[in-house]
């Protein structure tokens, strides 16, 4: 088996090599193929410190159960072919067809605004690899690597033109930023969303052949909703903001900034109904966080679920799966994949048992967080906070394991390097100026979104890498290499 895992990534190091319109011509035609083993290195690491964290709550142990449940998905497809497409495709799945193939998964019947949402469509890819795969993590990893690897390239050429940087400095640049390499190396669901984003920006930023933008954007959308919506709500709202700021404030950057943030407090607060959906979207996602953060049990009831937290579990008898409560409790009520506001119960001891059917431990890198209870006012309350905890954080004090250093370094890198591209920045002509405009509302909004629902450290980590992405972008375009004669551009 590692032999023909060997193969399967040599096949691959050499398509990168030979296949003409995967490479750049621009630069030496071995630059990917060492791209390719160098992002699978990092994968293998990845999975060394996964494993070696795991139930730690500093890295997410997704991986382990997309494949598992990938293969149990893949098993359907001998047993029933019309039963695996309809799991596959969604077309006619049904709660008895789930009880009949997949009851012993954990991920595929989770509520969509639990942690685990979008999960279902990253076990269908893994159920179509593990085909040829034959279970080799490996071949998994190989393929993300692929994928993640051609979203470097489309990232590069989206933006070559805007930066004054060597070709082959700028390229290399984005590929070790630290963790975009590292969280899209692995078999989570960073590598497909990455592998989105780079080809909405490579539509929208390079291509001007019309099908193939089309053919570009169109894939990108597929992506983006498949594996995370909220990305592609955001690129679709910067776009928004970014016309307003070029058309109608004419490229300046404050007053265009002012105004779509007054306009936007405006109009959340003259539509009442949107704003309470969105509110209470956000409320439930940070409680659903924050559940998985502090650790704690969900039981099923029935037609609801019920939540408790890891001091309760001495009020608990635990046979099996069977929960069955000794005294009276205080617990939250809860509807799993669904906006319901969660609700204080007190509940009496229970003849007919529970099925346990969620349980977490406490995730080491927990940080307590201000409710947002749905309320506008501490959503607003609560922006400080949002972008500190998330562009930021963590602190070497905080708590987690000892990578909590690397990502703080990190963010120390990225807003030295921020600052001391704006210190030494260059003239930027109307294009530079809208694209640095466009990356920076991304981030923020990103950044916001991210600090207002989540909780845990390790998971800010690993969800805001395309927000740090944005920023170490946005130094490139204002870069002035010529300062620099090693970095001085060599392209037309």
């Amino acid at each position: 088996m590692l032999v023909y895992s060997t193969l399967f990534i040599l096949f691959l190091f050499l398509v990168f090599r030979y296949v003409r319109f995967l490479q750049l011509q621009e630069l030496n035609k071995w630059t990917l193929p060492i791209a390719f083993l160098i992002k699978i290195f990092v994968g293998i690491l990845f999975n060394y410190i996964h494993e070696r964290t795991y139930g730690q709550g500093d890295l997410s142990h997704d991986g382990g159960t997309f494949l598992a449940e990938g293969k149990y998905l893949n098993d359907v497809f001998f047993q029933s072919p019309k039963h695996y497409f309809q799991l596959l495709t969604g077309i006619g799945e049904t709660p008895a067809l789930i009880q009949q193939h997949l009851s012993n998964t954990n991920y595929w019947t989770a509520g969509d605004l639990t942690l685990i949402n979008d999960s279902k469509n990253v076990i269908r890819v893994h159920s179509l690899i593990h085909f040829f795969s034959g279970g080799q993590i490996m071949i998994n990893l190989s393929i993300m690597c692929f994928l993640s690897l051609l979203a470097v390239k489309n990232l590069y050429l989206s933006f070559k033109k805007y930066v004054d940087l060597n070709n082959v400095i700028f390229f290399w640049a984005l590929l070790l930023i630290p963790s975009t390499i590292f969280w899209t190396s692995s078999i989570l669901k960073e590598p497909l969303l990455f592998f989105g984003i780079s080809l909405f920006l490579r539509a929208i930023l390079y291509e001007e052949i019309v099908w193939r933008k089309t053919t570009y954007f169109s894939v990108s959308i597929f992506l983006l909703i498949g594996f995370k919506p909220y990305v592609l709500l955001i690129l679709i709202i910067t776009l928004v903001f970014a016309a307003i700021y070029k058309f109608l404030f004419k490229q300046k950057f404050i007053l265009a900034s002012l105004f779509i943030i007054f306009f936007t407090f405006l109009l959340s607060f003259l539509l009442d109904k949107p704003r309470e959906t969105v509110i209470n979207y956000l409320t439930r996602k940070q409680f659903d966080f924050v559940n998985v953060g502090k650790g704690g049990l969900h039981a099923y009831a029935d037609s609801c679920f019920y939540y408790f937290q890891p001091h309760q579990y001495e009020s608990l008898k635990v046979v099996n799966r069977d929960i069955y409560l000794t005294k009276n409790i205080t617990a939250y009520k809860v509807h799993f994949g669904s906006t319901q506001k969660p609700v204080v119960v007190h509940l009496n001891p229970n003849k007919k048992a529970w099925k346990m059917y969620y349980f977490q431990q406490g995730c080491m890198s927990y940080i307590e967080t201000t409710p947002i209870n749905n309320s506008s006012i501490q959503l607003i309350k609560n922006i400080p906070e949002a972008l500190t905890n998330s562009a930021i954080r963590p602190w070497p004090t905080d708590p987690g394991s000892k990578l909590k250093i690397i990502s703080f370094l990190e963010s120390i890198l990225l807003f030295g390097f921020l600052i001391y591209a704006i210190w030494n920045r260059r003239k930027l002509n109307e294009n530079e100026k809208l694209i640095v405009f466009g990356l920076l509302t991304f981030a923020c909004l990103l950044f916001l979104l991210i600090g207002w629902t989540t909780p845990v450290l390790g998971a800010i980590a690993r969800y805001r890498f395309p927000a740090q992405l944005a920023l170490f972008i946005v130094g490139f375009i204002l870069l002035q290499s010529s300062k620099f004669k090693l970095w001085k551009s060599t392209s037309s």
